[in-house]
Order: structure tokens, then sequence, then C-alpha cells
């Protein structure tokens, strides 16, 4: 009988509930004890048959049903090792949110159509070299009964290089694929076998280049040059749950190794099943369970598509190319082809010797720098990738409304569209938790390094001083910026002007300040957590929440003042007490801890290192002296329970519009401190010296380490050191910064006391 090829598109997604709880359950359970009923189930369970094997039925039938439920609640001692793996799993399970989506088999039964015709697979399964007994209905080299996975994945390597010599793509010149049997061969970390795939499928070509060895689990195969995934479990230990989390795994190191991608897929194949995994920037699904004995046309187009030599059909977006050195296969030159000011291709030269900037995530914009040169000028710029979701204005919208603004990044070219993450869904799928997201391309001139990183107090608080200007600016031309932090405020060029000595960025949630008070409100998703502003929160009546204005962003700029002056010492030495102390702004899961923190950095007093001395302690207190008042008056409006929502927001609107002229105050006080350090320095200019970066530690990145803490956008982290040595202490001595008790004074009547969930934006959502 000839196997089915037919190929609707029409299938509805399935919802499949994954709830957060079961994540945190994970996360909370003792060192040493697992409750197998409450979490995701760990490697170790899995081979010792702790799991329930999932029938095809309710995925195959796209009825919506509880994902992977353990099936028993016993207790197992862990070794550290796996306890590090159930961490790891746990994590990305909190990243993914609440719901897996199944897709229709016809969906599954239609990818790759292109890569073959069905003639072509009729003929092969016909032929004596395929293996597949065409009576029998079963790939004869399976093993019906495998005894360990090591016996199944050495016959699913064996079958996966047959479909290739007989079906597969002719290579070109620098191209290849292999089939890398990860049981078969010698893993540099076989403690962390379960988080590298089962099977690799090593690619050579443009789009890939070999890891660094210490990032490699197989010598020569690291997540850098792997096109596909492939793992491969025995079908009674088989757990769709983790096969989820497993997928999340590889698709994390895959964007981090490979920064060019749109989207990854995984396969997990048993001696009966397969089931694909798809992730890209907008969420990810999985599909029925596939009999691939019964269903061979399906899984020789997934083998085909997965070890596909052309990138595009992998999810690599091929207009950033490199080259690698013959021999050793790393990563030399590369290029970047954008859309030019007149509407022309310009292909950039990538810098080899400064990395992109990645955010580590899966979901969200999945923004990634890269640092060019133009070929022809020799200019160098910043050409920014990012996926915004498909009701939110475009970044550049902005920055062209921004030209010629001071202290304001400025954009050279802008190129919409670049993909679109419905492309890679069937037609008509919907649901409002998985939304499209449109990449586009941004090329911005190229300045300084984060304002953390600086290397006098006169260049610290200038650079603050003129991005606060830049942020008043762009008020006037109706635009606020909404995501005020220290990652978003760069030092200005060696020697740059006043007003051009911090440089304001990233505008992906600026919004424009006449639109509807429904686009405007207060959004606990919005920013980055350790700088929200106490407004933004308190955001808990979400029945009327209240605008987002100028306030909250100058809150959060105070913030960043508090870190210059508070959490570094010096340049690069930081306080271990106020560090721990803002890193618990970020997670702590109530906010009510986190605005009576904050409420205490507003009114309370704050002693400064001496190297920063009175000028820094002054500069805050005035800052201090300003916004108090104004947060006291708005939290006050909250606790007032005579008022109705309409009221306490129209009130909120007029304490926004009575503070217009706040920025004049504010900046006052930062020309003060720059005088005061000037006659203290005795006239020395500030410093805008760029600082060089520091050299990577020898750590692999593709495998965490036990000690590393589970980061939800390191782009938000404030835990790095600085490579400079610390200057001399000044004579003025003061007690070193320290966590004081805070006193409520008070707030409790105007606090609430419930829970807030985590910020999307810290999620990368």
């Amino acid at each position: 009988m000839r196997p089915s090829t037919s190929r609707s598109r029409n299938a509805p997604p399935t919802r499949i509930h994954w709830t957060r709880s079961r994540a945190r359950a994970a996360k909370a359970s003792d060192a040493t004890v697992l409750e197998a009923a409450n979490a995701p189930i760990s490697p170790l369970a899995s081979r010792r048959n702790l799991v329930e094997t999932t029938g095809s039925s309710a995925v195959r039938n796209s009825r919506p049903r509880a994902l992977g439920k353990d099936s028993d609640a016993s207790t197992i001692k862990l070794s550290s090792e796996d306890q590090h793996i159930r961490q790891v799993m746990a994590d990305l399970t909190q990243e993914l949110g609440e719901n897996v989506y199944c897709v229709g088999e016809e969906w599954m039964q239609s990818l790759y159509a292109d890569s073959v015709d069905d003639a072509a697979i009729t003929t092969y399964l016909a032929s004596e070299a395929s293996g597949y007994q065409r009576d029998g209905r079963r790939w004869t080299e399976l093993p019906s009964h495998p005894t360990s996975k090591g016996e199944l994945s050495a016959s699913v390597c064996s079958l996966i290089r047959r479909i290739i010599a007989g079906l597969g793509e002719p290579c070109g010149d620098g191209v290849a694929r292999d089939v890398v049997d990860s049981h078969a061969a010698n893993l540099k970390y076989p403690k962390y076998k379960d988080l590298c795939p089962g099977i690799s499928i090593r690619a050579t070509g443009p789009s890939f280049g070999r890891s660094e060895a210490i990032n490699e689990y197989i010598d020569g195969v690291g997540y850098a040059n792997l096109a596909s995934p492939i793992d491969v479990n025995l079908e009674q230990q088989s757990n769709e749950k983790y096969q989820v989390a497993q997928a999340a795994f590889y698709s994390k190191q895959i964007y981090t190794e490979q920064p060019n991608r749109n989207f990854i897929r995984s396969l997990f194949v048993t001696e009966k099943n397969l089931r694909l995994i798809h992730y890209d920037r907008s969420g990810l699904y999985v599909s029925p369970l596939v009999n691939i004995h019964r269903d061979p046309c399906t899984f020789i187009r997934l083998v085909l598509g997965l070890t596909s030599t052309k990138e595009d059909v992998l999810g690599l977006d091929t207009s950033i190319q490199w080259t690698t050195d013959p021999l050793t296969g790393v990563k030399i030159g590369g290029t970047i082809e954008t859309i030019g000011t007149n509407g022309q291709t310009v292909v950039y030269d990538l810098k080899m010797d400064r990395p992109p900037f990645i955010r580590r995530t899966i979901l969200g914009r999945g923004t990634t720098c890269w640092y060019a040169t133009h070929p022809g000028t020799g200019d160098e710029v910043v050409i920014k990738d990012a996926w915004r979701s498909h009701n939110k204005a475009s970044e550049s919208v902005f920055l062209a409304a921004a030209q010629g603004v001071e202290g304001v990044v400025q954009m050279v070219s802008f190129q919409d569209h670049c993909a679109d993450t419905e492309a890679y869904r069937p037609p008509g799928f919907r649901h409002p938790n998985i939304e499209n997201r449109t990449k586009s391309r941004l090329v911005m001139q190229l300045y300084g390094k984060s304002i953390e990183h600086f290397t006098s107090r006169a260049q610290a608080i200038s650079a603050l001083r003129d991005a606060i200007l830049a942020h008043r600016d762009l008020l006037s031309k109706d635009i606020l910026h909404r995501d005020v932090s220290m990652q978003n405020i760069l030092l200005g060029h060696f020697g740059a002007s006043p007003r051009l000595r911090g440089i304001l960025i990233d505008l992906d949630m600026a919004i424009w300040t006449t639109s509807n008070i429904s686009k405007l409100r207060a959004d606990t998703g919005l920013g980055t957590r350790r700088f929200q502003s106490i407004g933004v929160l308190h955001n808990l009546q979400r029945e009327l929440p209240p605008r987002h204005d100028h306030l909250d962003d100058l809150e959060s700029f105070f913030y960043v003042l508090c870190h210059l002056v508070l959490l570094f010492e010096s340049p690069g030495r930081r306080s271990k007490a106020m560090n721990d102390m803002f890193a618990e702004w970020e997670t702590v899961e109530s906010p009510h801890t986190v605005v009576v923190s904050k409420s205490a950095m507003l009114y309370d007093y704050w002693p400064t290192s001496s190297w920063w001395g009175e000028v820094a302690e002054t500069l805050l207190k005035g800052f201090q002296d300003v916004l108090w008042p104004i947060v006291q008056r708005k939290t006050r409006l909250r606790g007032n329970r005579k008022l109705s929502l309409e009221e306490k927001r129209r009130q909120m609107e007029e304490i926004a519009e009575e503070s217009k002229n706040i920025y004049d105050a504010i900046v006052q006080l930062f020309d003060d401190a720059l005088e005061a350090i000037e006659r203290e320095d005795g006239g020395a200019a500030p410093s805008t010296a760029i600082v060089p970066p520091p050299p990577p530690k020898a750590t692999p990145s593709s495998l965490p380490s036990k000690a590393s803490e589970a980061r939800t956008d390191l782009k938000r982290q404030l835990n790095q050191g600085h490579p400079d040595a610390s200057p001399p202490k000044r004579k003025k001595t003061l007690s070193e910064p320290c966590v004081r008790t805070i006193q409520r004074r008070g707030l409790d009547e105007a606090l609430p006391r419930q829970g807030t969930r985590r910020s999307k934006r810290l999620n990368g959502r």
C-alpha cells in the first residue's frame, strides 16, 4: 500500500495546559527529594521508568488535555547533576508560560513538501536500499523491542544516513551535513549528557562555524555548528512534557550560538513514533505523535528538512554569512546585508573582534545587536535585529522623529518585515497568547559602552544628566521612552561635548503620549523591573490602571543614579550588600516588598563610598527631595478608598501635568554636582574613555555551571566585574553603603499586599 501523502493545511491548533505552578514547584522542591507528581520529570526519573507512557490518540485527535501528567508520586534520591538538570528544565518551563499548542497531523504531513516529490519517495521506499518493508509496513532496521537508548540511537542514525544518501540534496563547496551519534561518541561532559542531543546533525557552511573547544559537547560538535537536534528514547520512557523542556534547552543554546536563527525545530524519535517541536520568537508548537512505520513519507520529509543544505530551510537568516578558517572551522569574517538610506542593498562587514550582543531568551523580541563597519566609508555602526509584536509600532518610527535630538541614538537606515513568525505556522493559527512577531533590522550610529562602565565621577554624572535631557526632548516630540535602565544609557564618544556625553537608546517600548489611554496605561510588563517606578509596580488596579507618564521614567533615572553611586563603590568595585538588595528587586515575587524597599530608597539616607564623596550624596538627596513628595501624593491617592477609579486616574494626570517643568530642577542638581566635581578634581575634564571589554572566562557557555544563577534576561543583569582597577579613594571618609532597616512610616495603608506577575520584559516577552 502506498503511504499517505495528504497535505491539508487547515488543522487548528490544540491548547494544552501547562501551569506555572508546576514550574515553581520544581524550583522549590527539596534538594534531595523529588515529588514527581508536582513537577517535570527528571532525566534520571525517566531512566527509572517513573513516567506515564503517553498515548497518541488524544494528540492525534487534537483534544485539549493536561501535558504529560506524571504517574508516580514516590520519592527518589537525585545526584547533584540531576538536580541541576532539573533546575535548568524548571527555569525553562517558567519562561515558556502556561500553554503548549499541538498542530494537526495534516500540517505535519505538509512540512518540507518541496524537499522531495512523492514519486521519488515511492521509488525509494520500494528499493532494497531503503530498508523499508512495504508488506509489513515497518523499517526493518529499527528494533521492535530495543533494550537501550544506545541500541535504538545507532539504528536511527543508520536510517537517517540511508535517507540522506538516497534522497538528500547534493552539498556544494564548503557545505556538509553529518549525522553524529552522541551515544557512540565520547562526550566531553558526561555528567550532563541529558543536556546534549542524542543525535546531532553537524553542519558546515556560510551560517555555521565551530565553537570554542570548551563549548563543544563532542569534539567537533557544539551548538554553533548544529543544524538540528534529534533525540532518541525508548517508547515506554517517552515523556512529552520533558521533551518540550528539552527542546527549549536546545533552542536556547542554538539561539545563543547561532544569532542569525529565526526558528529551531527538534525531532524526538522512539522505536515507534516521532514528534516535532518548533520554537520561534512567538512561542512553540508540538506535533502529534506520528507513527514512523505507518507514515514513512512524513518521517522522510522531516529528516530531509532537518538536514537540508539550504540554510533558510533550517531556519537561518541567510542575509548574515560567515567565512571560516578551512583548517579549524572557526569563523574569521562575516557580512550582514540590509537596505541603505537610498533603498539600495548595503553589505556591512561584521567586526569579528566584538561579538554580537544577544538577548538570551527564546520568546519575545530576541534582540541581537551586530557590530559592523560600512564597506565604503569605514564608519562603525550597530545593527539591531529585533522581533516586535504585530500590534506594536516599529522603533524606527520613534527614531525617525528623534533625528537630530541630542543625546538620543541616531538611526542610519531601517529595514522592516525581514521575517514574520506567522510564516512558520499553519494558516489560520490564532490564539491570544501567541501573537505574530515581525523581524526588523535597524542600523544606528555606534557609541560607547553602557553607563556602568564609567571610569570617573564626572563621566558617570554627565552621562546620566545628558540622558535625562534627551528624555525631556523626546517628550517634547510626544515620545515617552518607558524603558529607562542602566543598559539603555550609553557613554558618549571620547571627548564628547555636553548633551552628547550620555546617549539614550532602545526605543522598543516607546509610545506616543497622544495615544489612547489603553496604550498609555502603567503596565508591570513594560520596562525592567529593577528600574520600574513604584507606580508601575503598584499597578494592581487592572480595571482602570493609571497612565505611564514622564514621572515614572524620571523615577527610573533616579534608580539608575542609585546604582551608580550606591552599588559601585568605585569604577568596577561593587558593594555586595547593595548588589544583593538591588538584585532582590528583580527576583522577589511580591511587588509590595519591592515597593517598600524602593520607597525607602526615595526618602531614607543612603551613604555613598568615600570615592564618590559628599558630591554624590548631595545629588542623591536632592533627587530624593524632588521625587519623594510626588511619589507620596500618588501613593496616598491610590490608597484613598473614597475616590472612584476614574477620579484617581484624573488626579494622577493632574499631578503629571503640574510636574512638566520638573526636568529643570533635576538637571540643575546634576550641573551643581559636576561643578563641585570639577573643583575637587582641579579642573579635570570629564573622562569619556571607552573601557575595553574584559577577556572571556574559560567556561563552557552551552553547559551552565551549577553555581550560576538562573537568568531571565542577561541584558538586564548587573553582576559582571569591571576590567579596570579602582582609582585611589578620596579624602572624605563616610561609612560604606549598607542595607538599612526600612522604616515603613505609615505606608501600610497605601501599599497593597497582593502578588504580581513577573515582568514580561524580564522574560523576553
